[in-house]
């Protein structure tokens, strides 16, 4: 119920945002399309494969990578300010943005190895966010969806400061 209610909010703020409100539009946008694609994919992925690392590690991919390419194109096609550069080196932005995909690995391998619970507590959780399969993958896409789309966006940045003589 809860998941749902989530993806149909930001569904609507996304529409409100991009057809009704005036003026450019920023990368912003994107991070609300996390928790419609958690819902997608939890959905298909909960259906369609078992609850193992790779499993779960590919949904959280499918929901960021989307995510990460629309933030990369409002980021060249849409009239925004930038900030100036920031004053972190390109070798701490990479060990960031690496940390941040080991740390989304590490949680896919822990929800993996989790089993089915099957007391009165876990119950009362199915009635509010999906039986036990759908809620790993959720969380999962949710979370892990964000973080990796945030460490994706973090080794663009340090690719393009990388070859930054070759795009000139």
């Amino acid at each position: 119920m809860f998941p749902a209610l989530f993806a149909l909010a930001c569904h609507f703020v996304i529409v409100f945002q991009e057809f009704y409100k005036p003026g450019p539009k920023s990368w912003e946008t994107s991070i609300l399309c996390i928790p419609i694609f958690a819902y997608i994919w939890a959905n298909v992925f909960s259906i369609l494969v078992d609850q193992t690392a790779v499993s779960l590690l590919s949904a959280s991919l499918a929901t960021a990578l989307p995510c990460a390419c629309l933030a990369i194109y409002f980021f060249y096609s849409r009239p925004i300010k930038r900030k100036p550069d920031p004053q972190i080196s390109a070798s701490k932005a990479l060990g960031i943005a690496l940390s941040g995909l080991a740390l989304v690995a590490l949680a896919a391998y822990g929800m993996g190895q989790i089993t089915t619970c099957t007391n009165a507590k876990c119950r009362g959780g199915t009635e509010l966010f999906g039986h036990f399969r759908f809620g790993a993958f959720y969380l999962i896409c949710l979370w892990g969806g964000w973080i990796s789309m945030c460490s994706f966006l973090i080794l663009h940045d340090v690719l393009r400061r990388f070859f930054k003589w070759a795009i000139k």
